[in-house]
């Protein structure tokens, strides 16, 4: 079954109320009617399965069949801050660390990123990075949106990430570690943060800014790797290392 999103104000008692972008997507894209069964979760996390009622051609009106508390949180809280790419990779940067289970992402500006925006442009993107957020939420049934943050100066992205308990900033360049042995080194860490660079990578310059933040260099292999390749295997890695151990 399809899972929406229903904001946790319009559910009262059994019966919810969807209408705007959700409903018009129910009614007229899948074609959803009463009697249609459906799954859905709110701000909070919280997962529904839902039946229709009745409906208009703006909004619906559903029962709530069950209701179960949000997922478990993940083994190790992931926190993605990555240099803002070309075009519209992020998207489909955010759409996979959402369904990888990062619990933050933050875009940043360093000195060989590439794209400039003006802050108007640059809230325009954040509105869109949250709803592909939200969708990918939606498709892989999660009821986990990851925070997505404002685009962030290098420095102000060190800071964000200084509050995790492990840190980790990926660099081709010498002096960096397998990515195996530097987990290794990090024990139980309930929070890691992972520094990647845009297009043009970090310079030596920020790798030893991102070193004193207490960030520790570490390699993804031999290979030089795209910035959303870089980012999804990182996110990959880390969970399934976090997870195997626990």
């Amino acid at each position: 079954m399809p899972t929406f999103f229903v904001e946790r104000r319009n559910i009262s008692g059994d019966t919810a109320l969807l209408s705007g972008t959700e409903a018009g997507h129910m009614l007229r894209s899948l074609r959803l009617a009463a009697g249609d069964s459906f799954f859905a979760f709110d701000e909070e996390g919280n997962r529904y399965r839902m039946r229709i009622l009745e409906a208009t051609s703006r909004s619906l009106r559903a029962e709530v069949l069950e209701s179960s508390p949000p997922e478990p949180p993940p083994d190790v809280e992931i926190t993605l801050l990555v240099g803002l790419p070309k075009a519209d990779k992020m998207d489909f940067i955010l759409e996979k660390a959402t369904e990888l289970g990062c619990s933050r992402v933050v875009p940043f500006r360093s000195s060989r990123t590439i794209p400039r925006l003006t802050p108007r442009e640059a809230g325009r993107k954040r509105l869109r990075w949250e709803r592909v957020a939200l969708a990918a939420a939606k498709q892989c049934g999660s009821g986990r949106v990851p925070e997505i943050s404002e685009l962030v100066s290098f420095p102000e992205a060190l800071s964000i990430g200084s509050r995790s308990a492990g840190r980790i900033v990926f660099y081709e360049g010498v002096g960096r570690s397998g990515l195996k042995p530097v987990l290794a080194g990090m024990g139980t860490s309930e929070s890691i943060s992972l520094l990647i660079g845009p297009e043009g990578g970090f310079s030596e310059e920020e790798v030893r800014e991102a070193e004193r933040a207490g960030f520790v260099r570490a390699g993804l292999g031999q290979r030089i790797l795209r910035v959303e390749t870089a980012a999804l295997a990182a996110v990959s890695m880390v969970a399934y290392h976090f997870e195997a151990d626990r």
